[in-house]
């Protein structure tokens, strides 16, 4: 998440030192900034680009709940994911948070694998949001790259974003790990497309039942763009363009 930029606020100095350390170490992010509450929050907010903001919920001259209020009410980052810290556990607080639209919410004291997964949780909900997907592919083949295995699989359906894939299930295959792949497309206006290399990152993983000599599962799995030369993107560009244009199902992500 290197171009990814953060807001963290709190009004200890020690929890913004230990979230943004998490997010540099562990995430490698570049853009960290921090604010000391609310008020000061909603300055660097109007200053700079912030991609997600993760807040203390109690702190003084203006709390996490008045400033995710205002955050929801801005035309500029009313969808902004917004993480609420709080050490208040209570089911009124988290319904309150949820009702003025928090997009996670994480109990404190937390660990750096906690707020890891949290914040992947809120950024791949955002990326999703409005991504179309296609379905029905002509005939395909799709291979994976798993260290030292090479794993076919079959795609459900695919976006700009990313895709969905059925595969044999591998102890190789990691959460927010990025893998090769090759996409092979048979039968496309008469002839074959081959679009490699992919690089993808798995953001689901889920058991698919009822296959006796193979475990299988369902892999979610979102591009990352900035890995792709121009004639890979060009060529996904081209499969989308088609499918766009064929007896294809929409599905539309929410």
């Amino acid at each position: 998440m290197q171009d990814v930029s953060f807001l963290v606020v709190d009004d200890c100095q020690l929890v913004r030192n230990l979230v943004r350390s998490t997010l540099v170490n562990r995430l490698g992010a570049e853009n960290v900034y921090t604010a000391e509450d609310g008020k000061e929050a909603l300055e660097l907010l109007d200053a700079r680009h912030i991609d997600i903001i993760i807040a203390d919920w109690q702190m003084p001259n203006l709390d996490g709940e008045e400033l995710l209020k205002l955050v929801r009410k801005s035309k500029k980052h009313c969808k902004t994911p917004f993480i609420m810290m709080s050490s208040l556990s209570d089911r009124e607080h988290v319904v309150c948070a949820i009702q003025n639209g928090v997009s996670q919410y994480m109990m404190k004291p937390f660990t750096a694998d906690k707020l890891e997964e949290t914040v992947h949780k809120s950024w791949n909900s955002i990326s999703r949001r409005g991504a179309i997907r296609l379905s029905g592919l002509p005939e395909h083949s799709v291979r994976i790259r798993t260290g030292s295995r090479t794993l076919s699989g079959h795609v459900k359906n695919i976006s700009q974003s990313g895709m969905l894939l059925q595969s044999p299930y591998s102890r190789e295959m990691h959460l927010f790990s990025t893998y090769e792949l090759e996409l092979d497309v048979f039968d496309l206006d008469g002839g074959n497309l081959l679009i490699a290399p992919l690089y993808a990152m798995p953001v689901r993983i889920v058991a698919v039942e009822g296959f006796v000599d193979t475990k299988m599962c369902q892999l979610a799995l979102r591009f990352n763009r900035d890995m792709l030369n121009d004639a890979t993107k060009g060529h996904l560009d081209e499969l989308l363009k088609h499918l766009g244009g064929c007896d294809t199902e929409l599905i539309q992500d929410n």
